[in-house]
């Protein structure tokens, strides 16, 4: 391999991608990078998206902060979904946590700074319900605060589209 000391030519016959001139190097690593890229979005796309349901918490009092949990069971009592906010004027909500359709849905535990409510998850009586088409039901969790401070929270039923990777 001949290779000069004072320019960057690649030698024809030389098997060395070393070699080559960097502006080609350079133009070879960025063209393999976009097809490694590439490559990778078209495994995305492959895999469909599941649908889900869904839990979205509010704070209507941006005034106050709360620590709040919200756990969904089934009918066996197994956790389906179970997540905790810091709830507070810089963070007043969360929206679209997504949990599998195939589970269903039964109670929903929310704790609000230590105070714990248990409602029965939306059912077919809620006129939003049942959920049309693609569309799953999930629940909004309103944390609000009752006359005297106390806290309080107010659950309404809503279907969406909403998926899980």
């Amino acid at each position: 391999m001949s290779y000069s000391h004072h320019s960057d030519l690649y030698q024809p016959g030389s098997d060395s991608i070393l070699a080559m001139p960097s502006l080609t190097r350079r133009s070879l690593l960025a063209s393999a990078s976009a097809a490694l890229v590439a490559a990778s979005g078209c495994s995305a796309v492959e895999s469909s998206p599941q649908l889900a349901h869904w839990v979205t918490v509010y704070l209507g009092d941006r005034d106050e902060t709360h620590e709040v949990s919200v756990t969904v069971t089934d009918d066996s009592g197994e956790t389906v979904f179970e997540k905790e906010y810091s709830l507070s004027d810089c963070n007043e909500a969360d929206e679209d946590a997504p949990f599998p359709d195939a589970t269903d849905p039964e109670t929903v535990v929310v704790t609000v700074d230590g105070t714990r409510f248990e409602r029965d998850w939306p059912g077919f009586e809620q006129p939003q319900l049942p959920c049309d088409g693609e569309n799953r039901s999930g629940i909004e969790v309103w944390v609000e605060g009752d006359e005297s401070g106390s806290p309080e929270i107010r659950i309404e039923a809503d279907c969406q589209y909403v998926t899980m990777a």
